[in-house]
This record gives structure tokens, C-alpha cells and sequence, in this order.
């Protein structure tokens, strides 16, 4: 007597690492396919239709549609935050054509909070290099990515930058007007944030 049927198999078609919305952060994940097969005696012979794929998290077990590996993971944000933070600097310090050793200065204290090895010389290889950054695409990643409060970080290191010397130049106010607008912001935001770091550097040039 033969005994036939289908059965659904599953299988690992990868395995890496991915930002886990139950766990709340990286977690490795392996990338499942459920195949039907037929099966005679029990036994699996023949590979038929694929019935599904699913993520599945390897620290809490939840299963998710694929596409979420199209999401950034944590690492992977970080490195675009702080590479934003270094182009923003570098195009708002170069946007009147002077670079003075106080923007240069703040520059480095600024891009040391996402980048702690960050110096000079780094610096002076992101200011040659900022006609050429790809900030636009850069800005325009981060303003789907970032809480509001995180935009206000990036235009926070911009309006540093743009008030160093105490004397803010049209033309480094356009790029720091231009950056909020990538980053989705206000007007009314962008210029709070602009007001609020102003009276900040002026309150230390006064100390």
C-alpha cells in the first residue's frame, strides 16, 4: 500500500545580523524558506511550491516579513550619523570660503562626540574633500531614520560650526538652513535651534 502526501519544509537560505524590533536592538537572524514537498512513505522526494519566507529573530524567536533587512541596523546607523556629522561640519565650515582655527577648533570637539579618535588631520581631509561629500543622499537617509530629536543633534553641530566666530555669514546660514530642510525640520525649528546654540557660544565668549 503506498502512502503519499505533502509535507512543508523548512529551510536556512541566510543568517546575519539585524536590528530586532521585539528585542529592541542587534540581534542575529536566520532567513527561513517553506517549501512544500511530496512525500511518499513519509519521506520527502520531490520539491514543489515555495508557501512562504520569514525572518526569524534568533534572540526572541518573533518571525518577520523580509523586507525589515532592508532596515539599517544600529551599527550600521551610527556609521551613517557620524560620517553626516562630519560632512555637515565640513560644509558649513568651508561655506564662506575661510576656515578659522576657532571652526576648526570646535569642529574636532564636535565630531569627537560620534567619532572619539577624530583630529586635525582628519579634519583637514574632510574639509578638502567637502564639495565632493555625498551629503545631500546622507541627509536625506537620516531625516526618514532620525527622532526630532536627532535631527536636532546634526543641526546642532551644523549652527556650532556656523556661530564660532560670533559673527554668523549669510552664506553659512544657507547651508545650515538648507541642512534642516533635508532633515524634514521646520523653519521655526531650524531657527530655535540656530538661536538656542548662538546664545550658548555667546554666553562662553563672555565667560
Amino acid at each position: 500500500m503506498l502512502i503519499f502526501g505533502w509535507k512543508v519544509r523548512f529551510k536556512t537560505k541566510s543568517e546575519g545580523e539585524f536590528f530586532s524590533p521585539a528585542g529592541g536592538r542587534d540581534a542575529p537572524y536566520r532567513l527561513v524558506e517553506a517549501r512544500r514537498w511530496f512525500s511518499l512513505f513519509f519521506i520527502p522526494l520531490i520539491p514543489l511550491s515555495v508557501v512562504g519566507t520569514y525572518v526569524e529573530c534568533q534572540l526572541t524567536k518573533a518571525t518577520y516579513d523580509p523586507s525589515i533587512l532592508a532596515n539599517p541596523t544600529t551599527a550600521d546607523f551610527r556609521v551613517q550619523l557620524a560620517a553626516a556629522v562630519r560632512e555637515v561640519v565640513s560644509a558649513v565650515a568651508v561655506a564662506d570660503g575661510n576656515v578659522t582655527d576657532r571652526e576648526r577648533q570646535l569642529a574636532v570637539e564636535v565630531v569627537r562626540t560620534y567619532v572619539p579618535d577624530y583630529d586635525g588631520a582628519a579634519l583637514a581631509g574632510d574639509l578638502a574633500r567637502a564639495a565632493d561629500s555625498p551629503l545631500d543622499a546622507r541627509l536625506g537617509y537620516l531625516a526618514t531614520s532620525l527622532s526630532e530629536h536627532g535631527k536636532e543633534q546634526v543641526l546642532t553641530a551644523a549652527s556650532t560650526i556656523m556661530t564660532a566666530d560670533g559673527v554668523i555669514d549669510d552664506r553659512d546660514r544657507q547651508v545650515v538652513e538648507w541642512i534642516g530642510e533635508k532633515l524634514t525640520m521646520s523653519r521655526a525649528h531650524v531657527r530655535g535651534v540656530i538661536e538656542t546654540v548662538a546664545a550658548i557660544n555667546e554666553s562662553r565668549a563672555v565667560d
